[in-house]
């Protein structure tokens, strides 16, 4: 058995629809359980809907409800499914929207709890155009709402998995289906507590998802399909020779998804290397490439010559410093510190500290300012804002002498304002201003990986 997840591009179009139903039927003999996102754009359409219902903008709203039912009609016309089922489904869930926006629209307000209801609602009329077309090219399967199977808390828009009384769930209303020979495809992202009510993993959790399900379920692998070929030495976008890495370790990944890398959701491997199971991550696009292969152990042991595996950043970054000379030699100044940003429950990426001072970068800015003020009671803070880490992962860095020299020496005319080593023996992260962002990953590649490249570590 494996978890197959499909992003928000694999279902984004009536073509899209169809390659992933040929995958599906290639894997069907392996018993896939699959997990899907939303067609891709629509999450981001049902956000802005909330926006503008609670600010009363009537015309957007019906703009954005009218472009909502036209994406999906389009593609069952495409598709051409003709069930009247998947049309009331589809009716009935746009209902649901426009009822969501009225209530959204009354209180003038939008909360957290109303928009995961609301934005939960793409993935799963995505599910039922996905389950409707595989029947119609003769692939039993059946829609099982994730939300009778997957229990969160009330953590309203990054609710956290309840992960025995998942599984339980996850066991009786899953396995049944699958030993029956049909596909059992179920929503990503999201979830429900125990008072019934919509919860979601937060953005990009359809990765989550699957990898949840699929420790629950006890699956041999887990398949990531996206519109990429698999995790990459940096992002294409800036770097356009970037190579495919064939194969890298749980920790390696791990640390490329907290730091930025967009294949994956930060979140995503927990589950996977809690129950030791691999994550393949492929390309719905060309599914004849072979992808990146993510588990415990590196394929190549130790003998691949490459030091740096991957380069990945993360803009958009806040930098607080904060001084005082009661710091030094302070028993508990630390803590003092970090109870702060606890009790706003916004977490901190990167930490520098020296004799007086402590330096953290933030991603989370929606406390800030009361963070700043309880802050400056017992000392000067100073915040600096349109930052981003750049970050370097590798399991050879750590047997490498004079790593840091090699990188800085690179760039001796960008402005570092952090640098992070030795918390994690496989990366080295720093901090720079976001507009340098392209210049430094681009100037990073170039030296990393222009030459000779191990070709049992990257497609070359």
């Amino acid at each position: 058995m494996i978890a197959m997840k499909f992003g928000g591009t694999s279902v984004g179009s009536a073509e899209a629809i169809k390659r992933v139903a040929k995958i599906i039927e290639s894997r069907f003999e392996r018993q896939p359980v699959v997990i899907t996102s939303a067609v891709g754009g629509i999450t981001d359409k049902l956000v802005a809907l909330g926006k503008s219902a609670a600010t009363g903008d009537d015309d957007l709203v019906k703009e954005l409800v009218d472009f909502i039912t036209n994406r999906h009609l389009e593609i069952i016309d495409q598709l051409r499914l003709t069930s009247g089922e998947l049309r009331r489904i589809i009716d009935d869930t746009i209902d649901d929207i426009k009822n969501l926006c009225r209530v959204i629209s009354s209180q003038k307000n939008i909360s957290k709890m109303l928009n995961d209801e609301l934005s939960s609602k793409g993935e799963y009329l995505a599910a039922h155009i996905l389950v409707e077309y595989l029947s119609q090219i003769k692939i039993p399967a059946t829609f099982v709402d994730v939300r009778e199977v997957l229990l969160t808390d009330s953590s309203f828009g990054s609710a956290k998995p309840l992960f025995d009384d998942s599984a339980k769930n996850a066991v009786e209303k899953i396995l049944p289906i699958v030993k029956d020979g049909s596909v059992p495809v179920l929503q990503g992202f999201v979830g429900r507590d125990a008072s019934a009510r919509t919860t979601t993993l937060g953005r990009g959790g359809s990765d989550y998802s699957a990898t949840l399900l699929g420790a629950m379920l006890g699956v041999d692998s887990v398949e990531i399909w996206s519109d990429v070929d698999g995790v990459l030495t940096a992002d294409p976008s800036i770097v356009s020779e970037a190579k495919r890495i064939r194969s890298m370790t749980f920790k390696e990944a791990a640390e490329l998804a907290y730091f930025g890398a967009k294949v994956l959701h930060p979140a995503t491997l927990l589950p996977a290397v809690t129950r030791d199971i691999p994550v393949w991550v492929f390309n719905s696009m060309r599914p004849e490439y072979s992808g990146t292969k993510i588990s415990r152990a590196n394929n190549n042991g130790q003998k691949g010559s490459c030091i740096v595996k991957s380069i990945a950043y993360k803009e958009n970054l806040t930098v607080i410093t904060v001084t005082s000379l009661r710091m030094l030699m302070a028993h508990g100044f630390m803590a003092s510190i970090f109870d702060i940003f606890n009790k706003y429950d916004t977490s901190v990426d990167l930490v520098s500290t020296s004799e007086v001072s402590v330096s953290m970068t933030v991603d989370k800015t929606e406390h800030i300012d009361e963070i700043k003020e309880e802050l400056s009671r017992f000392a000067q803070v100073e915040i600096e804002q349109d930052k981003a880490i750049v970050c370097l992962v590798g399991e050879q860095m750590k047997r490498t002498p004079g790593m840091p020299a090699s990188i800085f020496c690179l760039l001796q005319d960008v402005p570092i304002h952090l640098i992070s080593q030795g918390a994690s023996e496989i990366n080295i992260s720093f901090v720079i201003d976001d507009d340098n962002v392209d210049k430094v990953v681009t100037r990073l590649h170039q030296h990393f990986f222009s030459g000779a490249l191990d070709p049992n570590t990257f497609a070359v």
